[in-house]
């Protein structure tokens, strides 16, 4: 097999074995988990295939949903994020630069962080307003969604950091 895949299947499966056993169980301020498993969603390297990267998506919420026992809601905040990427790339890059292949070897800062703010920030809205499901709850989704959305941007800049191609 392909080295490549090798250490994406590793790190598939570290992700969601990490999300669940440890980061689930971080209650920040007593109800904010961060949400590490959209670290592989941006880690991807954006010139595979999209559809495989779709079903990836599908498979990384289901697998975390399953686990946690949270009813769906990871798995279409990731389907919708990872349907979602491409407009998401092209907003954050422009319409006419050059994508990079990962996140991991651009070197513009600033494009690499608003992609990743769309991208985290996109995801936390669909899921706690899935997760609470009532237009009751709307500055209580808007709070846990900045909240969860600031410390799994913080957790997700500090380890991308550490795998940063020089």
């Amino acid at each position: 097999m392909n080295s490549q895949i090798l250490k994406m299947m590793g790190s598939f499966v570290l992700v969601i074995l990490a999300q669940v056993l440890l980061f689930n169980q971080i209650n920040i301020f007593g109800y904010v988990n961060p949400m590490l498993y959209l670290l592989f969603l941006v880690m991807y390297p954006f010139d595979q295939n999209q559809t495989f990267y779709i079903f990836i998506g599908f498979v990384i919420g289901f697998l975390i949903d399953l686990l946690s026992q949270t009813g769906g809601a990871h798995t279409i905040a990731s389907l919708s994020v990872s349907y979602l990427r491409p407009l998401i790339m092209k907003y954050s890059y422009g319409l006419t630069s050059e994508l990079p292949k990962s996140i991991l070897t651009d070197s513009r800062k600033t494009n690499n962080f608003l992609f990743l703010l769309i991208f985290i920030s996109v995801h936390h809205l669909i899921y706690f307003a899935l997760a609470y499901f009532s237009v009751d709850a709307f500055f209580l989704i808007i709070k846990n969604s900045l909240l969860t959305m600031i410390f799994s941007l913080i957790l997700i800049l500090l380890i991308s950091s550490l795998y940063r191609v020089k």
